[in-house]
């Protein structure tokens, strides 16, 4: 027989510890110089299998019983071949159902069910249970062992959990059938009436290098590849470190494996030999073909995604181009408006040039006509003056004449409502033929008395009219001097009718 090391350990999970449940996990080893034997149970967390943990225990210790005793029994054979092996491994599945059943009966009858056990089954369990009948389902678990002798290697099974078997260049199989019946929380059990019928097998004469077994727990918290790396991690531990320092890894992996994976109760049983080594698992054709369809998917997933992103590439670039045109048509009119807002800014800016020049020219002629009315003054009282003292008749401006003089338009004053020089020749020959009168009046009044000497002098111009030299004086200064730039040649109303009456 080839040696074996062998090593056990379970852990509660971290859903049993957070729901106050105790852990329902066992696992054991058994070896001589006959036989070497692996297994492990899992309790039904069902809380009508509320002594499940004791059941795990027990399913446990009856497996190893009863595979020694089908050690010797089937010691003899030297070729698996040869015999009924078949029937062999069936008569050992119903020996292992029977014991156990025989063992929880036992500890049922030892120790009845308490209240406080059954406090949390449901009532039809309840009543099926005080009747007597069933008691094994309180004990349900499953079972997975192995183990070799010289002349054969086998592992049986009932539940959910794993049988692994590795062989030499890192070939790791699943060699016991799957069941369909293991689905989900669903699984088959030592305590179903058929449990006999649900246990499935593997056997061969060709002895692995080492054997692995695991609850659903293990199963469930790893994909395929990583289970068979952290088996082969277990088992180079045991051949290079030893059990004692592997079994402190195991302990300290397995709450881990729990709380990172699927939080239940944990548990594992390996054998490996002591003479061959073992080597990295290699990739299974399930792993390759699942690793090919995965790349299937990723390729198919990626020609869907190029697709969809062909198609909104053609529609962003539909969108792009009647944005463009868009775009294109609004630029057009930007830059029409924009000419039009410079063409609006210039007429503005030479609106405001001009309004500032009208302002310009407003101020010179609000001056200009300032100036004017000021000639005007003192050429009436200068004129009206002289012209009665030649005895010449003149018209005064009435009341009513004023008034309308004032409510001439503002282009008629801007024209400073006189032109000076139309009339400065017809009044220069007037001065002339005026002289001598001018002068005989100055000299009478020099004989006037002094008062009304100052009276006559208000009615005047401050011009010297005592002299005929200042007069010809004026005469030519009014003569020479240029009218205003603004002024118009319209003459006023009332400069017209004094000008009529020299006419005349």
């Amino acid at each position: 027989m080839q040696p074996y090391i062998e090593l056990n350990a379970h852990h509660i999970g971290k859903s049993h510890v957070q729901n106050g449940m105790l852990c329902e996990d066992f696992s054991a080893t058994y070896s001589d110089d006959q036989v070497s034997i692996v297994v492990i149970s899992d309790g039904h967390g069902d809380k009508n299998c509320f002594r499940s943990n004791i059941g795990a225990r027990y399913a446990c210790e009856t497996a190893i019983r009863m595979c020694r005793q089908f050690q010797r029994i089937t010691n003899h054979i030297d070729d698996i071949a040869q015999c009924d092996f078949e029937s062999l491994t069936v008569s050992l599945e119903s020996d292992i159902v029977d014991a156990w059943k025989e063992r929880v009966l036992a500890d049922a009858d030892a120790r009845p069910f308490r209240d406080e056990e059954m406090s949390i089954a449901s009532e039809q369990a309840k009543e099926v249970y005080k009747s007597g009948q069933r008691l094994e389902k309180a004990y349900g678990c499953t079972l997975i062992l192995s183990m070799s002798t010289a002349s054969y290697w086998l592992s049986i099974q009932i539940g959910d959990g794993k049988s692994i078997a590795a062989y030499k260049d890192g070939v790791f199989v699943e060699p016991v059938p799957a069941d369909e019946n293991c689905l989900g929380n669903r699984s088959t059990s030592l305590c179903n009436s058929n449990a006999k019928e649900s246990f499935r097998h593997y056997y061969s004469k060709v002895k692995p290098i080492a054997a692995f077994v695991s609850s659903d727990g293990v199963e469930e918290s790893f994909d395929q590849a990583g289970l068979y790396n952290f088996f082969y991690s277990v088992a180079y531990w045991l051949k290079e470190d030893g059990f004692d320092v592997t079994k402190a890894k195991i302990d300290g992996l397995l709450p881990q494996i729990s709380e990172g994976g699927s939080g239940d109760d944990v548990s594992i049983a390996i054998m490996v030999s002591k003479k061959e080594a073992i080597a990295k698992p290699r990739q299974t054709l399930d792993q390759i073909y699942e690793r090919v369809n995965a790349c299937k998917n990723v390729l198919e997933r990626c020609r869907t995604l190029f697709s969809d992103t062909k198609d909104q590439l053609l529609e962003k670039g539909q969108k792009r181009s009647a944005l463009e045109k868009d775009i294109a048509k609004l630029k057009e009119e930007l830059a029409g408006k924009e000419e039009a807002y410079k063409q609006i800014v210039a007429e503005q800016d030479a609106l405001q040039e001009a309004m500032n020049e009208l302002d310009k020219k407003t101020q010179r002629a609000s001056e200009q006509m300032e100036k004017a009315t000021k000639y005007k003054v003192s050429a009436e009282r200068y004129w009206f003056t002289e012209l009665e003292k030649i005895g010449l008749k003149h018209h005064s401006l009435t009341e009513e004449e004023k008034v309308d003089d004032m409510s001439v338009d503002n282009d008629v004053h801007k024209e400073k409502i006189y032109d000076t020089r139309k009339t400065a020749d017809e009044i220069v020959s007037l001065a002339d033929t005026s002289k001598a009168t001018v002068t005989m009046d100055n000299e009478e009044k020099t004989n006037m008395p002094t008062g009304e000497q100052e009276n006559e002098t208000e009615l005047v111009l401050p011009i010297e009219t005592d002299s005929s030299a200042s007069y010809s004086d004026a005469i030519e200064s009014l003569m020479q001097e240029e009218p205003p730039e603004e002024v118009k040649e319209k003459p006023s109303k009332h400069f017209w009718s004094f000008y009529k009456q020299i006419r005349k």
